[in-house]
């Protein structure tokens, strides 16, 4: 199969799953037992007439297919619409609290990606060594305990016990940044930056450590390190030329994690108050907003499934092996 037509059925494929992803919240929220709108007329808060031509606004008068229709064509050109209870567009809601995801998730993980990866091709080449042992130990416990417990013991040790950090936000209340940069780059940003940070890196260190030692584990008695050994390579050459041929199931397995990273990042937002898109979703949820609902989710499962592709093509460039057996 050419690479060409690799790369089509990987994206059709990934078009295919996008659509089944936004049709599953859509039915989802249409099926739930009451709408925005319903506790307004129980409260005396509005009229049953001043509610349908509030639904009418928005759309929820018409037929479900109508709905359908008119929900997969604004998401797919990025028209969320206007947020039910906050009553602004969804953009305003969605792109800056997608920005503070980012900026959370991305340094974490490329951090982790590299030291997790250096310290596991370091003990696979070491095998048996205490480094080994105590790493793997470390790393199992972190990655075996939620995420969330985790960020709850580091504001109870950190923010709560020793006092040395804030425990919630991204920045203090008095705190009025202009821009991107003094956003993200000021001393109260970084305060409260670290025990997020670090609650991620802890708890996806040992995915990379451990495929990275394995890795070398598999390669350190092949043909190609035993000729190394014998042209009198060093171990920490050795070690270099294992890791370079250890580099594939790692390039994949981040651009699948980045993706994947979204499943933790709800609760691990929770817990610090870190205004990001896994916030905004339970928020939006709690409220039953609608359109904010599914253009949180729409982006989040566009995010997995483009890292999944991504990750489809960079193993079959890498690895010609894979596009050639492809069927």
């Amino acid at each position: 199969m050419s690479f060409r037509r690799f790369l089509l059925k990987r994206t059709a494929i990934a078009a295919v799953l996008t659509l089944i992803a936004v049709s599953v919240i859509f039915v989802t929220l249409r099926l739930l037992p009451s709408d925005p709108f319903s506790g307004l007329v129980a409260s005396g808060s509005l009229t049953a007439e001043q509610v349908a031509r509030v639904r009418a606004m928005y759309g929820l008068d018409e037929p479900i297919y109508v709905q359908y229709l008119k929900y997969i064509q604004n998401l797919f050109t990025f028209q969320f619409g206007i947020s039910l209870t906050q009553q602004r567009p969804v953009g305003e809601i969605i792109v800056p609290a997608m920005m503070n995801t980012m900026v959370l998730l991305l340094p974490a993980l490329v951090v982790t990606a590299i030291v997790s990866s250096v310290a596991g091709m370091y003990a696979g080449w070491n095998r048996g060594s205490w480094f080994e042992q105590s790493s793997i130990v470390v790393t199992t416990v972190f990655r075996a305990v939620p995420i969330f417990v985790t960020g709850i013991f580091l504001l109870i040790i950190f923010a709560y016990g020793l006092g040395w950090l804030p425990a919630f936000g991204m920045r203090s209340p008095l705190a009025n940044p202009d821009g991107y940069l003094e956003t993200y780059l000021s001393v109260d940003f970084l305060k409260h930056y670290i025990l997020p940070f670090t609650a991620t890196v802890l708890f996806y260190s040992g995915d990379f450590l451990m495929l990275a030692r394995n890795s070398v584990v598999e390669r350190k008695g092949s043909e190609f390190l035993m000729l190394h050994r014998a042209k009198g390579l060093s171990d920490m050459e050795q070690l270099g030329r294992a890791g370079r041929n250890s580099l594939l199931p790692l390039v994949t397995y981040f651009a699948l994690r980045t993706g994947m990273l979204f499943q933790g990042v709800i609760t691990l937002e929770v817990v610090f108050a870190w205004p990001g898109i896994g916030r905004a979703l339970v928020q939006a949820i709690l409220n039953q907003d609608y359109p904010t609902v599914q253009a949180a989710v729409f982006i989040m499962a566009l995010a997995v499934i483009v890292m999944n592709l991504t990750a489809d093509v960079a193993y079959a460039k890498l690895d010609p092996t894979v596009e050639a057996g492809d069927v």
